[in-house]
């Protein structure tokens, strides 16, 4: 059941997360980077990375371009962080 932890995993065990998902997954996502001073590298670790960029094309379809440019950002810099390591 661990798998359930990935965007694969959790497909495979309950289907396609729905919209409202996605946009809570976002609206926690977004509150935990701006208000609770996480380290970004932590944040995405933490939500995993495969989480974010679904985040990224979720927002991306609704046209929430700021916020897809936050996910970015991140993305690449946890990719640059972990390879750095």
């Amino acid at each position: 059941m661990n798998d359930i932890k990935t965007v694969a995993g959790f497909k495979k065990h309950f289907g396609e997360p729905k919209d409202d998902m996605l946009k809570d997954l976002t609206q926690e996502f977004m509150e935990t980077y701006h208000r609770h001073g996480v380290d970004p590298f932590e944040l995405v670790e933490g939500f995993g990375i495969d989480w974010v960029q679904l985040l990224m094309s979720y927002n991306e379809e609704i046209e929430e371009y700021e916020l897809c440019a936050i996910f970015r950002d991140l993305i690449n810099d946890y990719i640059e962080t972990k390879t750095n390591k």
